[in-house]
């Protein structure tokens, strides 16, 4: 078997649907075997799965037990020599798949190679990174954003320079579609379970830098990456599950007493900057309804209820629980 694809599914019927669909019509010349691993969807997806594509094999959990541990269960069951995983909101296009594994099997010093992702109307999106860093995270997660410091940690982690029609080596993948090679996963382990999801592709990625693998950008493949279609679900919990995985990686990585003294600035910015967030939507709301400007008012509102919601509900959760 030269490849097998793995996805793990939760509650994305219609896109699970759309993305084996597109397997089928642009699969690899290669021999391929397809794996879901559905984590207790509630949803049509089994149903899906069995009525449309009795060729793929299933594992059905009985309860979600993260996107790592799932992956990790369909690694478990898998006989490629390729891995790629694959979200279940992804569009495969003609022979993104023949390109990415032509790469890994031209190119012996690669340990991973993704694709470039566009959104579903057909505009780029952006899928590489710098390995995390403490200033870029209290850029992006913190009150400090608002005074513009560290934006170029910020910038430099995004790679907003990155030119996406070239082919490159980079630090991370987005975790959509990643082709590795099973003798690496042989060798450095399985996703890390400590991730239930986000982080766990950078986590992974970080540990074949480490053992002296390439990662490399392939603009030549195309897949479509819809985004985000299980985690809309649940957006509060979202948030909070990256940033425990976002700290996760940093202890383990850049240790835990170095993350331990991180987080006593990060942890009461992250609060801070929801304070903020309400306290200046208050005003802003206020101008809205004075100037009848419904969309803006709306937009606030929901801003606020947030915000609210997020310091009533998951403060104590940042503060002790991750």
């Amino acid at each position: 078997m030269k490849i097998s694809i793995i996805i793990v599914s939760w509650n994305v019927e219609e896109e699970l649907f759309d993305c084996l669909m597109s397997i089928k019509q642009n699969k690899p010349s290669y021999p391929y075997e397809v794996i879901i691993v559905d984590n207790a969807s509630t949803d049509g997806t089994i149903d899906i799965i069995q009525n449309n594509f009795a060729e793929t094999k299933l594992i059905i959990n009985n309860e979600n037990r993260g996107f790592a541990s799932a992956n990790n269960i369909g690694i478990e069951k898998s006989c490629g020599q390729y891995i790629l995983f694959l979200n279940p909101d992804t569009i495969i296009q003609t022979n993104a798949l023949d390109k990415l594994i032509a790469f890994l099997d031209e190119n012996k010093d690669v340990g991973a190679c993704g694709p470039k992702l566009l959104y579903g109307d057909g505009k780029l999106q952006p899928s590489t990174r710098k390995f995390p860093d403490f200033y870029s995270a209290l850029y992006q997660n913190t009150i400090l954003k608002n005074t513009g410091l560290f934006r170029k940690h910020y910038r430099r982690y995004r790679m907003r320079n990155f030119n996406f029609d070239k082919q490159k080596d980079v630090d991370i993948l987005m975790g959509a579609a990643i082709l590795t090679r099973r003798s690496i996963i042989e060798k450095i382990g399985p996703m890390d379970e400590s991730f239930f999801m986000y982080y766990e592709e950078a986590d992974l990625c970080y540990r074949i830098v480490q053992a002296g693998w390439r990662i490399v950008f392939v603009p030549d493949a195309t897949i479509i990456h819809l985004g985000g279609k299980s985690s809309d679900h649940i957006p509060l919990k979202t948030r909070m599950m990256r940033l425990k995985s976002m700290l996760i990686f940093f202890r383990k990585h850049y240790g835990r007493v170095r993350t331990g003294f991180f987080n006593c600035i990060f942890k009461p910015a992250v609060l801070l900057r929801y304070v903020f967030n309400i306290l200046s939507g208050i005003f802003v709301y206020l101008f809205a309804i004075i100037t009848l400007n419904n969309k803006l008012s709306q937009k606030t509102l929901s801003k606020i209820k947030y915000s609210f919601i997020f310091i009533t509900k998951y403060s104590w959760q940042l503060f002790f629980k991750i």
